[in-house]
């Protein structure tokens, strides 16, 4: 049993420590501290990860948690911020209820890119959990399959559907 605990935890760290790694301020280069102290103004808790090529800055900002990307050359790429549950938009709600039948709502953010603001609704069924794309008016956007059920490094692999500005199936 306590060698089933050790693998697992290994195994673990090993998931954890391919896709990003914690680094010191001091270690982010200044060409992203400046961007990101440029974009955002008034942050506590400011924590970075790197992975292959980009810093990614864990952060609060008027009470709001949020991660934001930014290259290793200081160009912003984007934000992430979340949003509680209760703040979901009445229309996604009754959009996700009507077209991703026995899907559950597990996390609302807004994405902030380059091409636009748009609401990332993180649904899931058993083990398939997908994303659903709005614009900020509401609009369906797209659906796809979530980079998070592919990290967990899950057996089954994740429901590779994706649509693009049309409805999902039912």
């Amino acid at each position: 049993m306590k060698k089933m605990i050790l693998l697992s935890a290994a195994v673990l760290f090993a998931f954890t420590f391919a896709y990003s790694q914690k680094v010191a301020e001091t270690d982010v280069p200044s060409a992203v501290l400046m961007t990101f102290k440029t974009k955002f103004t008034n942050t506590t808790g400011v924590a970075w990860e790197k992975d292959s090529a980009n810093y990614e800055a864990s952060f609060i900002s008027n009470e709001m948690k949020a991660e934001s990307l930014f290259s290793d050359k200081g160009a912003w790429i984007e934000t992430e911020w979340d949003i509680p549950l209760e703040f979901t938009p009445d229309t996604l709600k009754k959009y996700i209820s009507a077209n991703l039948s026995g899907y559950k709502i597990k996390e609302t953010t807004i994405l902030d890119k380059t091409e636009g603001k748009f609401y990332v609704i993180e649904v899931a069924k058993k083990k398939d959990i997908q994303e659903v794309t709005f614009s900020l008016d509401n609009k369906f956007v797209k659906k796809e399959a979530s980079k998070e059920c592919c990290k967990k490094g899950d057996k089954k692999p994740c429901k590779k559907e994706k649509e693009k500005g049309k409805e999902p199936k039912k």
